[in-house]
């Protein structure tokens, strides 16, 4: 190296150090430069699997809110729905409601119930005698009950006799729906009896 001029050895020298520089990368440098690749895939994966776990939590979210929805309005059916014992208790309701308007009960029969998985369905065959007004005064306070009442397969038929208090026959079917609440308490469930 000593032949060499100060430039050439300059260039020698420069050579040097980039090979050593271009030796040390692959053999340390380039080590570290695949281990922050690897990191920073990691990285991106995990930033990734967050905002998929954020996307989930605000469908868990919406859904809680969901839930929440139908619980309250469950809530609100329930408390238009009689209980087993209140259902028990229809009988003297309607005829009570039949009394205060002047509406004369012939027969009440109970029909079959239907039951689904949701509900059952008590329903309630009924002749009546009445005025007109005071027929349609009684549908009122049905519609007006707190707890759900249907009425169906209404017929309404003009009395022949002349001299009679009545001047309408009634036949019509009074329904009540109870929930089924596997919770109901025995004494309730014994009440209906």
């Amino acid at each position: 190296m000593e032949n060499l001029s100060p430039k050439a050895q300059a260039g020698v020298l420069i050579v040097l150090l980039i090979v050593i520089a271009a030796i040390g990368y692959f053999m340390l440098f380039k080590d570290w430069y695949r281990q922050i690749d690897a990191t920073r895939a990691q990285i991106s994966k995990v930033e990734a699997d967050i905002q998929k776990g954020r996307a989930l939590q605000a469908k868990i979210n919406e859904f809680n809110r969901q839930i929440n929805d139908l619980k309250e309005k469950l809530a609100k059916l329930k408390e238009i729905m009689p209980s087993t014992m209140e259902a028990g208790k229809l009988y003297g309701n309607l005829n009570r409601m039949a009394n205060d308007n002047q509406v004369y009960i012939v027969s009440i029969k109970a029909g079959k119930k239907t039951s689904t998985d949701v509900y059952t369905e008590l329903p309630y065959g009924m002749k009546l005698r009445a005025r007109f007004n005071d027929v349609g005064h009684f549908f009122a306070n049905l519609a007006n009950f707190p707890k759900i009442l249907n009425v169906k397969n209404l017929e309404m038929k003009k009395l022949k006799a002349e001299n009679s208090k009545y001047s309408l026959s009634v036949n019509c079917q009074v329904s009540t729906f109870i929930y089924n609440d596997k919770t109901d308490t025995p004494e309730e469930a014994g009440g209906a009896k």
